[in-house]
């Protein structure tokens, strides 16, 4: 049985917009039909290796393609105003995290979505990691018991973040909180539940950032169900052991990424270390969730919604920090 054909608007082609990319070349039926960026030269290659269409603007791109999804790959602050027009055009719309620079912003996305009826995703790919979402079926099964305590670290040098967009909060949003932790919340908040409360503390290494942008940190959370999460990030400091790490009364697991260690789990009962699978690319298993659900073949998993409390929560988080 043939699958539905679904046309795909890319709006950003820089990094992350790659990613996309690829991913959605490996998802039967999809096809990129029109690439967005502001650097025209950009969205030419990019369109041109994929027999689309370019444009230098959104609004430019929706009167003329009528796509049946638009993924924004922007940066944070450039988020809302496509995902806006393109709610508005009738497009589904998967969002690069974080959903946006702000709570504000993130909080009229999602109203703009509930307003048009579409579906929208935000980009939290580390759901679909494989690895995680075993974890989450070990969670949801209670093979880990009670859930007590979650860590979470992502870090590692970040070469040249002085001269990228990353490090400037006007459009990013923050510093490495906003960038790398706002996926660990989103962690939490997946394995373990809603957050109670958050507080936080960074600070700023590189001499050559400005200051007020912390790029190492820590957050600690508190969730509803009465877990502990403890987050750590940093753009400057090496990396080491980067790993989520979750502890129950009954069983432990961990899921590393880039430090060469197995992911794996243990119960009270098991003698030795269970391997969690490692097959599988999150990126291409995130996009074909969202066509999945385009299709009304599965729910979405991740919303909006998602995306608006990662957000709030890492300002709760800044809102604590004493520079």
């Amino acid at each position: 049985m043939p699958t539905d054909p679904i046309h795909i608007a890319l709006v950003g082609a820089g990094g992350i917009g790659r990613a996309h990319r690829n991913a959605w070349s490996k998802v039967p039926g999809a096809q990129i039909v029109a690439v967005v960026d502001v650097d025209a030269d950009r969205a030419q290659t990019m369109a041109a290796d994929l027999g689309a269409e370019s444009f230098t603007a959104a609004a430019a791109m929706l009167a003329a393609v009528k796509p049946d999804a638009v993924d924004v790959c922007t940066p944070p602050a450039m988020h809302q105003a496509p995902v806006e027009a393109a709610l508005a055009a009738s497009a589904h719309v998967i969002c690069e995290k974080p959903l946006a620079d702000t709570p504000t912003h993130a909080f009229a996305i999602c109203e703009a979505a509930a307003a048009s009826g579409k579906l929208l995703m935000t980009a939290f790919c580390h759901r679909f990691h494989p690895p995680v979402a075993r974890l989450k079926e070990l969670i949801d099964a209670g093979t880990l018991g009670r859930i007590g305590m979650f860590r979470n670290r992502f870090a590692g040098p970040f070469k040249g973040i002085e001269d990228v967009w990353f490090s400037n909060p006007d459009i990013a949003g923050g510093g490495c909180l906003m960038d790398t932790s706002v996926h660990s919340v989103d962690l939490f908040r997946f394995l373990v539940g809603e957050v109670k409360r958050a507080q936080g503390a960074g600070v700023l290494l590189n001499e050559k950032l400005r200051p007020g942008v912390e790029d190492t940190a820590a957050m600690l959370l508190e969730s509803k169900s009465g877990a502990i999460g403890v987050i750590e990030a940093s753009w400057t400091l090496q990396g080491g052991v980067n790993v989520i790490e979750v502890y129950g009364t009954e069983g432990v697991a961990e899921v590393h990424y880039w430090d060469g260690f197995p992911s794996r789990y243990k119960t009270a009962t098991m003698d030795a270390w269970e391997p969690l699978p490692e097959e599988g690319d999150r990126f291409v298993g995130e996009v074909t969730h969202f066509a999945q659900a385009i299709r009304g073949e599965a729910p979405l998993l991740v919303t909006g919604h998602d995306g608006l409390r990662a957000v709030e929560v890492i300002y709760e988080a800044y809102a604590t920090f004493a520079w």
